[in-house]
Parts: C-alpha cells; sequence; structure tokens
C-alpha cells in the first residue's frame, strides 16, 4: 500500500498522523547544518538534506520541491534568486515571462529534461531512499491557473479571462498538459502523493473558474496512480461544490476559508487539511499557546488534519513546530469520537481499495 495511505489509516488504531500538503522547512535546523537557501532549490544533495528535515521535526510527510517556479522555468520563464534579507530567506521570482499564446506552451518531448526538474527527479530518489522508514514523500505542482500566472503577464491574463476566454481557455489546457507529463515523471521516481496547489483559482469569478478552469482540473484528478490532493487559498468557499466535481482525495485550506462551511459541504469521507492558526503563530507564540490552538482547532472537528502556518515568513521556532507536531499527534481522538466520524475513515478504506487494485 502507497505509504501515505498507510500513514492516514492510524487513525484507525488511535493514532494521528501529522502531514503538511505542501513544502515546509524548518529554517532554524537549516542554519545549523549550513544550508543555504538558494542551493536547496537548485543542488540535489542540499534539496534532499533540507526535505529531510522535516522529518527530524516529527511530520509524516515531506514535499518537494520548495518553490512555484519550476514549470515556469521549463517554458523559458527567468528565474531571479535573491539575497536574504534580514537573515530570512526570499523565496525566487519570476523575471521573463514568455507565455502570450497557446502556441508558447512547449509540449515537445524533451520539454521534462529541462530547467531543475532532473534535479528534484534525483533529490526524490535520493529522498525516498532515505525516508523508507519514516514517512511519505510528496510533490507539489502549481494549478493550470497558477502556473499561467507563473508564465504570463498577470495584468495581460486576467484582461484575457474576461475579453479571450477561448485563447486562455487553450493555454490553461496546454499547461494541463504539461502538469501532467511532469507529474507522471514524478509518480515514476516513486512520489507517494501529488499536491496540487491551485491558489490562483479564488482571483477570477465562480463562472469563469466553472467555464476555464473546471476541465482541467477534472482531467489532473481523473486518472491517478497516486493520491492527489487540491490546494487552495483565500475566500475558496464558493468554489468548494464546483471543486467536489473534479473529484480530489483530499483538500488543503487556509485561515480566510470559513472551515465549517466547507466541512458542510464536503462529504464526511473527505480529508481535509486546514491550516490551523495565524500565520505567525509558529514564530510569536509560546509552545503552550501554540498547542491550545491545535485542540481548538480539533475540537471544531471541521479539519480531519491541522496544517501549521508559515515556515519562514516570519521564521518558526523550531520548539513551537515541534510542539505543534506533538500535539496534533497526541490529540484524543477516540475521547471526542463525533469529531472524526467514521465517514473518514470509510474514505480511507475506498482510497487503499482503488490503490490496491491498480
Amino acid at each position: 500500500m502507497n505509504s501515505l495511505l498507510q500513514l492516514m489509516n492510524r487513525c484507525k488504531r488511535g493514532g494521528r498522523p501529522v502531514f503538511k500538503p505542501g513544502p515546509f522547512l524548518p529554517l532554524a535546523l537549516m542554519r545549523q547544518r549550513g544550508l543555504v537557501f538558494n542551493n536547496i532549490l537548485r543542488k540535489t544533495e542540499d534539496m534532499a538534506e533540507a526535505a529531510l528535515l522535516n522529518f527530524e521535526v516529527g511530520f509524516d510527510s515531506t514535499t518537494l520541491p520548495f518553490d512555484l517556479n519550476v514549470e515556469a522555468e521549463l517554458l523559458g520563464g527567468t528565474v531571479n534568486y535573491h539575497d536574504e534579507v534580514d537573515g530570512t530567506p526570499v523565496y525566487p521570482t519570476m523575471g521573463l515571462r514568455r507565455v502570450e499564446i497557446p502556441e508558447d506552451v512547449d509540449l515537445s518531448e524533451n520539454i521534462v529534461a529541462k530547467g531543475r526538474l532532473p534535479e528534484i527527479v534525483k533529490c526524490l530518489r535520493r529522498v525516498k531512499e532515505k525516508a523508507a522508514s519514516c514517512g511519505a514523500v510528496g510533490v507539489f505542482l502549481p494549478g493550470p491557473f497558477t502556473l499561467a500566472g507563473q508564465v504570463m503577464d498577470q495584468d495581460k491574463m486576467f484582461v484575457m479571462v474576461l475579453k479571450k476566454p477561448e485563447q486562455i481557455g487553450l493555454i490553461l489546457e496546454r499547461l494541463t498538459e504539461l502538469i501532467l507529463r511532469i507529474r507522471d515523471v514524478y509518480v515514476d521516481a516513486g512520489a507517494d502523493y501529488v499536491v496540487i496547489g491551485e491558489g490562483g483559482a479564488t482571483t477570477i469569478s465562480p463562472p469563469s473558474f466553472k467555464t476555464l478552469l473546471m476541465p482541467c482540473l477534472i482531467k489532473i484528478f481523473g486518472d491517478k496512480a497516486v493520491p492527489h490532493v487540491l490546494s487552495l487559498m483565500g475566500r475558496s468557499d464558493k468554489y468548494i461544490e464546483m471543486i467536489l466535481s473534479c473529484r480530489p482525495d483530499a483538500l488543503a485550506v487556509d485561515q480566510e476559508c470559513t472551515l465549517q462551511a466547507v466541512r458542510s459541504v464536503v462529504p464526511k469521507d473527505l480529508p481535509i487539511f486546514s491550516i490551523c492558526g495565524a500565520y505567525d503563530l509558529l514564530a510569536k507564540a509560546t509552545p503552550d499557546e501554540i498547542r491550545a490552538v491545535v485542540r481548538a482547532c480539533l475540537d471544531q472537528g471541521g479539519a480531519t488534519f491541522p496544517v501549521p502556518p508559515a515556515d519562514i515568513y516570519p521564521p518558526a521556532k523550531i520548539e513551537n513546530i515541534i510542539a505543534f507536531v506533538d500535539e496534533v499527534r497526541n490529540y484524543a481522538i477516540y475521547s471526542k469520537p463525533e469529531k472524526l466520524r467514521d465517514g473518514f475513515f470509510i474514505g480511507l478504506w475506498k482510497i487503499g481499495r482503488i490503490a490496491k487494485e491498480d
């Protein structure tokens, strides 16, 4: 069975695994190991060492790569790397963006051999080998609309959504094909799960989402060999019913989403990863305060798995990361059985059965 499914099935035995469905970097540990932020984005050995740090602080999973620029770079975009500011790393940004028409999205056979993708694949295999007994290893890919924002001038992109929907639709279709091709490379390299980060989805109207983006997401989630999580940002409440039609294996939402409203719509057997606490929780709170926030999040019953907030903006304290992980793991599931619901276990069984049959 897929190692992610094995971890999630711990819930049946009274334990609760701790996941971060997306990149997470314990900055303090990175500094102790002498890891340079820009190097972990580009060098196999440093990238692998940074990814393995998640297991050291107690997570049951780690996710690669760490930034959103990998796919844009494949399409000829220029990635700008930045020095730290006041001791805090700065994520790379996109400079030149080459996509203006559908044909600018390169779908040639050798596209997966370009940019940093070969190094990330090497890193994935290395982390899988070293983390065989530690937990699940997943990959993070931008969704089609989020990727469009990385490869296109964003002002022109939003104008196109309003005035040239057919053209942006064709671009999104080609970006979806690229995402699927990269996804398959990652899965062949051993990825246990895939996170599709579609933070850009909540910036367009529901009608545009339904017309332009839903067909792409249905295609991504329709044929998969490992579990796929759809990660959303912002006020995603009004998109949830459409998103459910895409059939992800789990949802991830942030603090701007009304969790109870989402839970009322989402089937009980669909796991929800929910960011727990303010963005600066891990940087400014005490361990005891963090434990209280985690308990409150779980007591509300909407989230299946609480997710820690920001890691490096501002930098999280190691003792706070450990407190968060420890409180999630030791939360007394069976003292509040109504909070988790039997339906969730049924959902895990269904996913596990599908994986077994495949």
